[in-house]
């Protein structure tokens, strides 16, 4: 694999056009008739959690969690709490950003489980879910289940190339791979080569 042009490349080949939604929305009036109005509703309720998708918003969160995440580490070591792991390292903020290393996975899992609850929340307040849900179910009765299944496919491959959670998770991703490079001023070695030496003593030890 070429990882660079991964990088760039348009990950998914399953896109749908503006004009492919309309063309089926409008066969859907046809069949529904006098119940055209559901699909109305729901598309309406689709497209207001898609404008929901603040980037700008989105960004603030990211490093509101990294801020929070950042300051339980701080208050866990202060406290000698043991579900930190400890570093004989002389500088403090090597300490800190080998314990980020050492956490990430938890400390990733942490921030998306309190992201999801966070924006399950923000999201009921701007759509009703359950009307949003009913309406969908009405129109899987009317039309079908593999009939509706294609077109939310189309509508995902439309207007969600890629969901919330993953591009919260990628920016979390992103600061915590930003920890790894940090250089500890003492030995000036990047804080993974760090980790990665601490990892080969507790293997052979």
């Amino acid at each position: 694999m070429d990882m660079f042009q991964y990088f760039l490349s348009h990950q998914s080949e399953n896109t749908s056009a503006f004009s492919d939604i309309f063309r089926t929305a409008k066969e859907f009036h046809r069949l529904l008739g006098q119940k055209s109005y559901l699909l109305n509703h729901y598309l309406s309720m689709f497209f207001r959690l898609i404008v929901e998708m603040d980037f700008c918003a989105l960004e603030d969160e990211i490093y509101q969690s990294i801020s929070d995440l950042q300051k339980k580490i701080r208050n866990d070591l202060e406290n000698h709490d043991n579900s930190i792991p400890i570093f004989d390292c002389q500088e403090p903020a090597t300490e800190m950003e080998l314990c980020w290393t050492a956490l990430a996975d938890s400390l990733l899992e942490q921030a998306l489980k309190e992201f999801y609850h966070e924006y399950t929340h923000s999201y009921h307040l701007s759509v009703d879910l359950v009307d949003f849900r009913q309406t969908e179910e009405k129109l899987i009765e009317y039309l079908g289940k593999c009939v509706w299944e294609k077109f939310q496919q189309q509508l995902i491959n439309c207007f969600l190339h890629y969901s919330l959670m993953q591009l919260f998770r990628q920016g979390i991703v992103i600061e915590i791979t930003k920890r790894f490079l940090l250089r500890d001023l003492e030995t000036d070695q990047e804080i993974f080569r760090l980790f990665l030496n601490h990892l080969s003593i507790e293997k052979s030890s």
